[in-house]
């Protein structure tokens, strides 16, 4: 891929995720750009209450809309207790709206197609970025059987309730077994999940996993893991409005077996929800009125003062509990920058995750 093309791709999704309006990714001066971000972009479809998830059709891409993510953490650990912490993301950015009819393999302006990877230990951090043009078969996802893939990164089902995660960076590989939790977890309303109380959000589903063994190689090491870890399927048009800056998102794995996310949408009022999950898999929605997610502790890094130590507390649930960034800066620094790093939980429970940062740092 030529630089010139690298450059337009990550410009386009750094103006998507950082939530600026721009003209961006073009090829010719007619080519639309990005609306304004209160409302959907002409032509592409919007997620709205009253729609649900339907599966296993929704693991696959969904075209009539503007952005969408396939994206996966987890904490593993090795037989002596070293620790290490797993990201990676497949986005897509609908450049139009589907349903496209063009024959692959060809050089089609339809969508673009970026992923993300990291491999993080205590105190460190290595980042990977890919991008990719639909309809060259560079990147795709499928829905069944379940293969999402960019170049040779690859999340794909290899069996009933069964995923392999590989991916291989210049400096650290890793090649996971995974069992996503049934059943899935429909975040907010049946899946749609708001992301202000004025209108606005996504569809959004979400697998606990279950990391059954692999290997990570880093530093001419490889190392057997196990550990578990969290799924997010998302998609929408308009994710924020406009007077929202970036949001702080964390999925925890309690050491009871249950599992906890949150997140705050920052803007002119902030806006909170949640998902807490039983150790069964039964799962129910927070309201803003269920949770305290309060900021408590900052860390000077490279690219701002961030928070990186919460207290939270879900009286209905007898949750009170510390959440603390592991030592280290975490930002992902490619052109779309944002904080993504693993976290140690303590309190009336005790814990591990990972936590997410975006609209930081300028």
């Amino acid at each position: 891929m030529s630089n010139r093309l690298t450059v337009r791709l990550a410009s386009c999704f750094i103006a998507l995720m950082t939530l600026c309006a721009c003209q961006g990714e073009r090829e010719t001066e007619t080519d639309a750009g990005f609306s304004a971000l209160n409302q959907p972009p002409a032509g592409f479809a919007q997620a709205a209450r009253g729609m649900t998830v339907q599966l296993p059709q929704d693991m696959g891409p969904h075209p009539q809309y503007r952005l969408e993510w396939w994206y996966l953490t987890a904490n593993l650990k090795t037989a002596n207790g070293q620790r290490f912490g797993v990201q990676w993301t497949l986005f897509r950015n609908g450049v139009r709206p589907g349903s496209f009819n063009s024959a692959e393999p060809g050089w089609h302006r339809d969508e673009l197609w970026l992923a993300h990877a990291a491999l993080s230990g205590p105190g460190t951090h290595h980042f990977e970025d890919r991008a990719g043009r639909g309809g060259t078969g560079q990147a795709r996802v499928t829905a069944v059987p379940f293969n999402a893939w960019i170049d040779h990164w690859q999340l794909s089902a290899t069996g009933e309730n069964a995923w392999e995660l590989d991916v291989k960076g210049e400096d650290f590989r890793y090649r996971l077994q995974l069992q996503p939790q049934q059943p899935p977890v429909l975040n907010g309303e049946q899946g749609f999940s708001a992301k202000s109380a004025g209108g606005g959000g996504s569809m959004y589903f979400s697998y606990p996993l279950a990391i059954t063994g692999g290997a990570v190689e880093f530093n001419g090491e490889t190392f057997a893991v196990t550990g578990q870890g969290w799924f997010d399927r998302e998609w929408s048009s308009q994710y924020l409005k406009a007077d929202q800056q970036g949001w702080d998102w964390m999925a925890l794995h309690l050491d009871d077996g249950r599992h906890l996310m949150l997140f705050r949408v920052r803007g002119e009022e902030d806006f909170y929800s949640g998902t807490l999950v039983s150790a069964q898999g039964s799962a129910r929605t927070l309201t803003t009125d269920e949770f305290q997610l309060v900021p408590t502790g900052f860390r000077n890094s490279r690219f701002g003062r961030v928070p990186v130590v919460w207290d939270i507390e879900v009286p209905s649930a007898a949750l009170k509990l510390q959440v603390q960034s592991w030592p280290g800066d975490y930002w992902n620094p490619g052109s779309l920058r944002y904080w993504e790093g693993p976290v140690e939980v303590s309190g009336s429970h005790g814990g591990e995750g990972y936590l997410e940062m975006t609209g930081y740092g300028g």
